[in-house]
């Protein structure tokens, strides 16, 4: 049970730091008046902080709390709880920034017409996208599209860095 509240405790403060890594990196591009939706600038500074946060999170709690031990289902774990807290907390200010700025909805929304027209050129479907989209764009669906976005990423990486992470002991050989 000490292991199980250490896992917690450890990886739950490394999720907050990165949550919060990837909402001053938004803040630095909204702030200087930089594109924050669909950047793939932003996207990249963002997958690099949450890498970064998990990689180094797992292996600080599996220096300090396993003596330089920990499985790949371990590692794994640790990598998706820290991405996955990291990204909640960006998608409770993704929420609240795109709710308290309409402009940047209307902009996320015209940034997604114009996708949709370059993806379904000719194609009879693109008013029916297009109109779905209308009503389904609002700050709930943007903040639950971002955490579903970062946790998809973040697993990815994690099961790349899981492997690098992981440290069998002689003994368990």
């Amino acid at each position: 049970m000490k292991t199980n509240n250490t896992f917690i405790t450890k990886n739950s403060l490394f999720g907050v730091l990165v949550g919060l890594s990837l909402i001053l990196a938004s803040l630095v591009f909204y702030i200087t008046g930089k594109n924050i939706m669909l950047n793939p600038q932003l996207s990249n500074v963002m997958m690099l902080l949450s890498i970064a946060g998990a990689f180094i999170g797992v292996r600080k709690y599996r220096e300090e709390q396993l003596e330089g031990f920990i499985s790949y289902p371990q590692a794994l774990g640790g990598c998706i709880y820290i991405i996955t807290i990291g990204s909640l907390i960006y998608s409770i200010y993704a929420y609240a920034l795109y709710r308290y700025d309409p402009e940047l909805q209307a902009s996320y929304l015209t940034t997604l017409q114009v996708m949709l027209d370059e993806m379904y050129k000719g194609s009879p479907m693109l008013d029916t996208v297009k109109n779905m989209m209308e009503h389904l764009v609002s700050p709930v669906f943007i903040a639950a599209t971002e955490t579903f976005n970062k946790i998809l990423t973040g697993l990815i990486f994690s099961l790349l860095m899981a492997g690098i992470l992981r440290r069998k002991s002689r003994t368990a050989a």
